[in-house]
C-alpha cells in the first residue's frame, strides 16, 4: 500500500467531526438556559475530542504523504501552505478544548467568562483554518496531482 493514501483516508473525520462539534458548542451556548445544556455541551466536547484526536492522526499522516508527494509538485509552496494550516488549527482546537473543559473547574464567575470567550474564539478560529487547509489539501489534489496515479490504460 502506498503510505501517502493514508491521509486521504484520516482526514475527512477531523473536518467533521471539528466542524459538528463547533457548530454543537455554538448550539450549546446561544441554549444556555435550556435543560438540555449540558447534554449539549458534554455532546460538543466529546465530538471536540474525538475530532482533535483524529486531527493530529491526520496531521501525522500528512508528513508521511509530504515526504512521498513534495518532489512531485509544481508549486511546492502550496503543501507548506496547506501543513502550516493545519498544525495551527490542530494546536488552535487543541488548545479551545483544554480552556473549554478547565472552565468547569473554575469558580471565579469572571474568570469562567473569560475562559468561555476564548475558548469559542480559539475554536471560530481553528474552524476558518481548518477550512482553508481543507481548501489548499484540494488544491494539492485536483490541481497538483499530488498522490495521484493515472490506473487507466489506453485502449490499443
Amino acid at each position: 500500500m502506498r503510505i501517502e493514501l493514508i491521509h486521504p483516508m484520516l482526514i475527512h473525520f477531523p473536518i467533521a467531526l471539528l466542524l459538528t462539534g463547533v457548530g454543537l458548542k455554538a448550539v450549546a451556548y446561544f441554549g444556555r438556559k435550556s435543560s438540555h445544556y449540558s447534554t449539549l455541551l458534554f455532546t460538543a466536547r466529546l465530538i471536540l475530542a474525538i475530532g482533535v484526536c483524529f486531527a493530529w492522526l491526520a496531521v501525522l499522516a500528512g508528513e508521511l504523504a509530504a515526504t512521498a508527494v513534495e518532489k512531485t509538485l509544481c508549486k511546492p509552496g502550496i503543501l507548506e501552505d496547506h501543513s502550516t494550516l493545519a498544525y495551527t488549527a490542530s494546536i488552535l482546537f487543541t488548545a479551545g478544548l483544554i480552556l473549554d473543559c478547565s472552565r468547569s473547574w473554575i469558580k471565579r464567575s469572571r474568570l469562567r467568562k473569560l475562559l468561555i470567550w476564548a475558548s469559542s474564539l480559539l475554536l471560530a478560529l481553528a474552524a476558518v483554518l481548518l477550512i482553508g487547509t481543507a481548501f489548499f489539501g484540494g488544491k494539492l489534489v485536483y490541481e497538483q496531482g499530488a498522490a495521484v496515479e493515472n490506473g487507466c490504460s489506453q485502449p490499443s
